[in-house]
């Protein structure tokens, strides 16, 4: 996980680097990179829904996070982000918790929470003369890391929910620039994995960087 976190922080920061450099060099004047806020609606898939190995929680999950994207050419889109997600759990545990600073004892109740990084490239195609207008389609992968846990508490017991298998995605989008530095996207994923999530509809909303 450590490695993965770090591999993910390298590549931004390379892409980043990468669109800098883009800015003071003619040659590479077309590259154009953004900031954003995605949020996205997930469809969980349970097949073991009634056996011992149901993950009990909702069919319904949802993601928030920050994310880098760009486009080296005028055909071309990749981004890098990371999300945290919260899922109602359908099956919650009791624990009693005692606060450091107060001292005070409570019975909190369990969250299904998650955090997801991604990354995807793939194609697009400016549909106006104007550019405003933007549809594509690219192809992504998408790191899961969901449990059943008490929210800030690092001694509490901790469900690993497994069955959230990290994922193969294709993604269709359709993107309108409603200003030189706003972009705003609707997206939808289909994810290719047995458990876990298998789709979702999301929105993008981007700062032109440069």
């Amino acid at each position: 996980m450590a490695h993965l976190y770090l591999f993910c922080t390298c590549l931004l920061l390379f892409f980043t680097s990468f669109g800098a450099n883009a800015q003071r060099n003619d040659e590479l004047s077309f590259y154009r990179y953004f900031y954003g806020v995605n949020y996205q609606m997930l469809n969980v898939n349970d097949i073991n829904a009634g056996t011992d190995l149901d993950m009990q929680v909702d069919d319904t999950a949802h993601a928030i996070g920050l994310y880098f994207k760009g486009e080296p050419w005028s055909f071309v889109q990749y981004s890098v982000g990371i999300d945290v997600m919260r899922i109602s759990d359908d099956n919650p545990f009791t624990q009693e918790v005692e606060n450091n600073l107060t001292g005070n004892v409570s019975n909190r109740q369990s969250n299904v929470l998650g955090k997801a990084l991604y990354g995807e490239f793939g194609l697009k195609h400016d549909f106006t003369s104007t550019k405003n207008l933007t549809l594509g389609i690219l192809g992504g992968y998408r790191y899961n890391s969901v449990s059943r846990s008490i929210f800030r508490c690092s001694s509490c017991e901790e469900q690993k929910l497994n069955s959230f298998e990290s994922s193969f995605y294709a993604k269709s989008f359709v993107e309108y620039q409603f200003t030189r530095h706003v972009h705003l996207q609707l997206y939808y994923n289909y994810y290719f994995n047995d458990t876990g999530f298998s789709d979702g509809v999301g929105l993008q909303v981007s700062f032109h960087a440069q």
